[in-house]
């Protein structure tokens, strides 16, 4: 648990900083990867993604969950309007889809 309080600490302080991670979880992932890790923007992808862990990177749906929380309590951390109308849409169809 104080892992995900220390995660949402830094995903607050990106969003604050940063509009284009508000809009875009790639951005903020990014983002948040370079503010935990010098140079994490010049390591290969797949490096990052196979051994977040050992270099004590949050994982990507970790992030974005706590997003979708921060967004929800503090609107002005809330993407802009084109990328809110195109979030709840997509939940919609998400929701229609796990249904089935």
């Amino acid at each position: 648990m104080r892992n995900l309080k220390t995660i949402e600490k830094k995903v607050r302080a990106v969003l604050e900083k940063n509009e284009d991670a508000r809009n875009d979880d790639m951005v903020l992932y990014l983002a948040l990867c370079n503010a935990c890790l010098k140079d994490a923007g010049a390591m290969p992808l797949a490096e990052i993604m196979t051994q977040h862990k050992y270099l004590g990177l949050p994982s990507f749906e970790s992030v974005s969950r706590t997003r979708r929380k921060l967004q929800a309590q503090h609107p002005e951390l809330a993407g802009s309007r084109p990328v809110q109308k195109m979030r709840a849409t997509g939940e919609k169809a998400y929701r229609r889809y796990a249904k089935e």
